[in-house]
């Protein structure tokens, strides 16, 4: 029989032992919809593990009321998105249990930080939505702290790449190009791998080619430039090989290395620092504009 969670709160006052989080889901009338969600990312199972666990636990109400952010008309539509597992992922830190929430970054099982705020009673987490913890579920292995009004999304790379102001002008070409909602929330759920040039890249590219910025805004070939250097799917720095690699570019390809070091490069240009995570893929950053063939 499912029960509400706070009746499952009410039961648990009074017995010797909790039960694992999985089972508190599984149980729980107002979490089919993240039941559903964690079996189809095989994630439920994982949470009937040891642990310990802190999870974020939206109700159905919160996944519903998530759907416009997503630009998802139904449920469906959401479980039907490629990043599905990175928003689960999202509300789970993986390595203790974490009672009671306090103000500062939480860390996540999918690799990016969650900020938790704390002002009088209302404690929030967010990321690129902000989902208020109405109560929580002590379990065996952890601890439930449920969301009634939004699910928690990580940020996606549009915003990552805004916050992290050096990606002005590849912004801006973006924009230009009609490519920008390709990196935002509502874009299906789409993973994607950016080579980012940076604006010294594009002011050293737009110096090399003795053009200014609005002419190459205004290029006709800008959408093929910017989705040369785009390939489907979160590659990560430790997954990347000596390959060639389709981009959203058709027909063209990039090069991709590993130095002995681990050092990675594309086309034979060096990727620059540290990889940036996002919801909805990776980040490697350039210090040189790409040219398709």
């Amino acid at each position: 029989m499912r029960l509400s969670l706070p009746l499952v709160c009410f039961f648990q006052s009074w017995t010797a032992a909790a039960d694992n989080i999985d089972k508190i889901i599984t149980d729980s009338a107002d979490h089919t919809t993240l039941e559903t969600a964690l079996t189809q990312a095989g994630l439920l199972a994982t949470l009937g593990g040891a642990g310990p666990f802190t999870v974020i636990a939206p109700t159905d109400a919160a996944f519903t009321a998530s759907l416009a952010d997503l630009g998802a008309a139904t449920t469906a539509d959401l479980l039907a998105r490629e990043d599905l597992a990175e928003i689960l992922e999202y509300h789970v830190h993986p390595t203790a249990k974490v009672d009671p929430l306090e103000a500062g970054t939480i860390d996540t099982m999918q690799m990016m930080q969650a900020t938790v705020t704390v002002e009088g009673a209302v404690t929030k987490v967010t990321g690129a939505t902000e989902a208020t913890i109405s109560s929580k579920v002590d379990a065996d292995n952890g601890v439930l702290h449920v969301s009634t009004d939004k699910i928690l999304l990580p940020k996606p790379i549009a915003t990552i790449a805004t916050e992290n102001g050096s990606f002005g002008v590849l912004l801006e070409a973006l924009t230009k190009a009609g490519l920008a909602e390709t990196f935002g929330l509502k874009n299906e759920g789409k993973l994607y791998t950016v080579f980012a040039p940076t604006d010294d890249a594009f002011n050293a590219y737009l110096k090399d080619k003795d053009i200014s910025k609005e002419d190459l805004l205004n290029d006709a070939n800008l959408g093929d430039i910017l989705k040369y250097h785009v390939v489907a799917g979160r590659k990560l720095a430790n997954e990347i090989q000596a390959e060639e690699v389709d981009t959203l570019h058709t027909g063209n390809k990039l090069t991709l290395a590993k130095n002995t070091d681990g050092a990675v490069t594309v086309n034979g240009v060096a990727v620059s620092g540290q990889e940036v995570l996002a919801g909805n893929g990776v980040i490697h950053v350039l210090a040189s504009v790409l040219d398709p063939t």
